[in-house]
């Protein structure tokens, strides 16, 4: 048999009635009895409490008085005692265990009850605590009956409370898969107006670069990169380590160096090629390597002969050759061009609004893959919550199978998460 997904929690409403009209209705017959034996209780210990308080004021001799005052006051705690047990309005498994329960609990505190008053009566009131037993055991009795009510016939209620357990868990991971899957196409299409906001941008980016004098500065501003990298892996290719080396024995006073030339080694080793290119800086350049080959012939920067044997070779061909006067000259023509057409006032807007369009590109971008993690986190978090309905489908056919005798087919939720390309 199939059904709906949505028909299914009225279907298993009429099967569950089917199943469990018979063990309710027995079930509200014991608790009656129940309810008359702690009424019959409660009046028992009224009337019990009342004979002592009478006694109380009638005995004369100490033993006499005594009991009349435990029989009095064990009345008043029976009293309270049948008194707290809850009756139940209405007969379920979680109900009908509660009342046993409670039942049990109050036969037991029952009779510690009489033991102790027992004890202390001194063989008086003998009758009346027999008929202090009888309530007691009618009120276990009926406490017992429901045990027995609950372990056989009554049974058929759990299974109505497993039934109906995994029927709410299921409504409740469908309205989980649901909310996931419209968080999944929420986050799907932020992605999408993300990813297309920075292709707009690039696009931009794209025409702008042609535009009064810009494509060429961005030229320049490549080249100047591509020189900035070849200056710090070709021209100082074994340099760095040695010249570091040198900037600390010259901070450690066992170089000399003065301090623009210790200033100037600094910066050539965290940017090299702009340090190159400037004009305070740029100077200093031949007299630092000057420094680091007295350093290296000095033997004070410890390298080994294959290492200083690179190393010089290295600062022997910058020494000799007009390679850095030759790449120093290129690179300041590059600055100067860039310069000055950045001064023409159009360029330079231009060049602005790029610097901003491409931050912004840079946000929108970053955005576009946050979003994109939030939708994979949230598809992962939707595949999980689809896994757990079909688990508790297949549970609810199972039980239906194994406790109502019926093969029933529940359909499966469609799947509602959308896919943004």
């Amino acid at each position: 048999m199939k059904i709906s997904l949505d028909e299914f929690p009225s279907w298993l409403s009429r099967e569950l009635e089917r199943l469990t009209k018979p063990a309710t209705g027995r079930g509200r017959k014991l608790v009656d009895e129940a309810t008359r034996a702690l009424e019959e209780g409660k009046s028992f210990f009224q009337d019990f409490s009342r004979k002592g308080e009478r006694d109380v004021g009638t005995k004369r001799d100490p033993v006499s008085y005594r009991a009349a005052r435990v029989l009095a006051h064990s009345g008043k705690q029976g009293f309270e005692t049948v008194s707290s047990v809850q009756v139940p309005g209405e007969v379920n498994w979680e109900s009908l265990r509660a009342f046993k329960d409670s039942l049990s609990s109050s036969s037991r505190s029952l009779k510690e009850l009489r033991n102790r008053a027992a004890g202390e009566m001194s063989g008086l009131y003998i009758l009346d605590m027999r008929s202090f037993s009888g309530v007691s055991d009618r009120i276990r009795k009926n406490g017992e009956k429901l045990a027995g009510f609950l372990e056989g016939e009554g049974s058929a209620l759990q299974k109505a409370r497993t039934l109906t357990g995994v029927s709410v868990a299921i409504q409740a991971a469908v309205e989980e898969l649901r909310t996931a899957e419209g968080e999944v196409a929420s986050a799907l299409v932020d992605q999408k107006r993300l990813t297309a906001g920075a292709r707009e941008l690039a696009e931009r980016l794209d025409r702008e670069a042609g535009q009064s004098g810009l494509g060429e500065v961005l030229e320049i501003e490549r080249e100047l990169r591509k020189e900035s990298r070849e200056f710090r892996s070709d021209t100082l290719a074994h340099l760095q380590r040695p010249l570091r080396r040198l900037r600390d024995l010259s901070q450690r006073g066992e170089v000399p160096l003065g301090v623009e030339e210790r200033e100037a080694l600094g910066l050539y080793i965290e940017l090299p090629y702009r340090t190159y290119l400037a004009r305070a800086t740029g100077l200093y350049l031949k007299p630092i390597l000057g420094s680091l080959r007295k350093a290296m012939d000095s033997g004070k920067l410890g390298f080994k002969p294959r290492k200083a044997g690179r190393v010089l070779a290295q600062l022997d061909e910058l020494v000799s050759t007009d390679s850095l006067e030759t790449r120093q000259t290129r690179g300041r023509e590059l600055l100067a061009r860039r310069s000055k057409l950045l001064r023409n006032p159009e360029c330079k807007a231009l060049y602005a609004s790029r610097r901003e369009t491409l931050r912004n590109l840079e946000m929108e971008k970053k955005s576009s893959e946050e979003a994109a993690e939030r939708a994979r986190i949230l598809r992962e978090k939707a595949r999980l919550a689809e896994q757990r309905v079909e688990e508790l489908l297949k549970q609810a056919e199972a039980k239906a199978r194994e406790y109502l005798g019926r093969e029933v087919e529940i359909e499966r939720p469609k799947a509602a998460v959308v896919t943004v390309h």
